[in-house]
């Protein structure tokens, strides 16, 4: 099995595998898929790039809410930990527990945490990068513009001139 790259289709069991927020409450991306495109990230909290790249995924998410698409987070994380985190990284958009065995890493094949996908309602990827570069994350907000059809933005502003160019997954 490869990564699953631009051009490629989400494997139709993780569409519909239910997967839990930090509270409890159930969610599967095939749900979110029917009210538009999802970038989808699936992330480790110890990781550094995963750390770097939420204030730039809840930048995206703000920009979305009437846009027409959904960021959802994958954590491989504890329900706790991923309560944690999002309260320290300010995230507000949906944080999904990834369940024991890492059935979502898997099917992804995901070689390196974060792994960022922008998926089309009708499952296939369009874009992914992972770990954190400045340019590909601010090409994910041009993806999910040309998916929207909505005038692409930079993720990146001025306030994130002395952050960094590059961290490693």
């Amino acid at each position: 099995m490869t990564t699953l790259a631009a051009g490629g289709s989400v494997p139709e069991e993780m569409l519909n595998l239910p997967l839990a927020d930090a509270t409890g409450a159930g969610h599967t991306v095939a749900n979110a898929l029917q009210h538009g495109p999802v970038v989808l990230c699936i992330y480790k909290s110890s990781c550094q790039a995963s750390k770097t790249i939420f204030p730039f995924l809840e930048r995206l998410h703000q920009r979305g809410a009437d846009a027409g698409f959904a960021v959802l987070g994958v954590s491989q994380d504890s329900a706790n930990i991923t309560k944690s985190f999002a309260r320290r990284q300010s995230a507000t958009f949906p944080i999904l527990i990834e369940p024991d065995g890492y059935p979502v890493s898997h099917a992804f094949d995901i070689t390196a945490t974060p792994t960022v996908y922008v998926i089309q309602t009708n499952g296939k990827i369009v874009y992914t990068t992972m770990g954190f570069f400045r340019e590909p994350v601010n090409e994910l907000g041009h993806a999910i513009a040309r998916e929207t059809a909505t005038e692409p933005f930079e993720l990146f502003d001025d306030s994130d001139a002395s952050g960094p160019v590059f961290v490693p997954g």
